[in-house]
C-alpha cells in the first residue's frame, strides 16, 4: 500500500506519539576541579586570572545548538548490502530493514564515537497498526517511529509494501529515507539532543511548541540526508531512485493540507535535505541554531 509523501517521514518521538518518556532528561555532569591548599608567602598578593575567551554555556546550548555531533567530520562510507527484493511481505520489508539497520550501524557508530557518547544500538519492528511496542500502541497517521525506551525503530510495514513492479524503486527509496530518519532520532537520543529537547518541548506551547517539534524532526531527516549523501553509491541512489529519494526527503507538512505543521514544510525540508546530502555531514544540521524562518 503506497503511502502519500507527508506520511513518508514518521512521527519519531515519545512526546510527539503520545507517550510519555521512558527516563528522564539526562543529567550533565558538571566538572569539578580539585582544590589544593596554598600555601602562605611573604607576598600574599594575588595573581591576576586571565578572564576565559569561551563564552558560558548553558546545558541545553550545550547538547542542542553546540553538540559534538556537528564536529564529527564526514559521515564514512560503508559496505551496504541492501537486497534486490520485492517489497511486498512484513518478511521482505523486515529484511530490507534489517541491512539497512547494518549500514545506518556502520556509519554511525564512529560518529557517535567522535562526539564523546556512548553507543548503543538500536533494533528494528515491523508490526501492523494497533501492535504493543515499548512505548505503548502503534497507532496514528505515521508510517513508524522512534522508541527510546528500547533503542526501537518501528515501522507499519504495510505503508512501505509496493503496488507493483513499477513502484519497485520509489518503495526502496521510501524505506531508505523513512528508516534512515527514524535512526537519525536514535542519534539524536545517543548524544543527548533528544533529552534537551524534551525539556524545551515541555516548557513550551501552541506555536512555539511546533517550532521546537520541527527543529528535532528536520535534524533528523537531515541526518538522514548526510548519511544517504555519503553512501550514495553503494545504495545506488542515482537516476529514478535519486529522483524518488528526493521526492520522500523533501516533501512536507504542505503537502498534506490539515496535519499538525510539525515536521517543516517542503521548503525547509527541501533546503536541509540538500545541504546535508552535498555535506555528508551532520555539521549541516544544526537546525537549533538556525533563525525561525529556516524551520517553517
Amino acid at each position: 500500500m503506497r503511502h502519500g509523501p507527508a506520511a513518508v517521514v514518521a512521527l519519531a518521538i515519545l512526546l510527539s506519539a503520545g507517550c510519555t518518556p521512558s527516563h528522564a532528561p539526562a543529567a550533565v555532569s558538571a566538572s569539578t576541579a580539585a582544590s589544593t591548599a596554598a600555601t602562605p608567602t611573604a607576598t600574599p598578593s594575588p595573581t591576576p586570572v586571565a578572564p576565559s575567551t569561551t563564552p558560558y554555556r548553558s546545558p541545553e546550548d550545550r547538547f542542542l545548538l553546540h553538540n559534538k555531533i556537528y564536529s564529527a567530520g564526514r559521515i564514512p562510507a560503508v559496505p551496504c548490502k541492501v537486497p534486490q527484493i520485492a517489497l511486498r511481505t512484513q518478511k521482505q520489508v523486515q529484511q530490507y530493514a534489517n541491512a539497512m539497520l547494518v549500514c545506518l550501524d556502520r556509519a554511525w557508530r564512529p560518529m557517535v564515537a567522535r562526539a564523546q557518547a556512548e553507543y548503543f544500538a538500536a533494533t528494528v519492528y515491523t508490526v501492523k497498526q494497533g501492535a504493543r511496542t515499548a512505548c505503548g500502541p502503534f497507532r496514528g497517521k505515521y508510517a513508524g517511529f522512534y522508541c527510546a525506551t528500547n533503542f526501537g525503530i518501528y515501522l507499519d510495514w504495510q505503508q512501505f509494501v509496493e503496488d507493483g513492479d513499477r513502484d519497485r524503486v520509489y518503495a526502496a527509496a521510501d524505506l531508505q529515507f523513512a528508516f534512515a530518519h527514524e535512526f537519525g532520532h536514535h542519534v539524536q537520543e545517543l548524544v543527548q539532543i533528544s533529552s534537551y529537547f524534551d525539556i524545551r518541548w515541555s516548557a513550551a506551547t501552541g506555536p512555539a511548541r511546533l517550532e521546537q517539534m520541527r527543529r528535532h524532526e528536520l535534524q533528523a531527516s537531515c541526518f538522514a540526508s548526510a548519511f544517504l549523501g555519503a553512501n550514495q553509491q553503494t545504495l545506488d541512489l542515482r537516476g529514478v531512485k535519486l529522483q524518488d529519494y528526493r521526492q520522500a526527503a523533501y516533501s512536507g507538512d504542505d503537502d498534506a493540507p490539515g496535519t499538525p505543521r510539525d515536521h517543516g514544510s517542503r521548503q525547509s525540508s527541501t533546503a536541509w535535505a540538500k545541504a546535508a546530502f552535498q555535506a555528508k555531514s551532520p555539521s549541516a544540521c544544526d537546525t537549533w541554531v538556525a533563525p525561525a524562518k529556516r524551520v517553517t
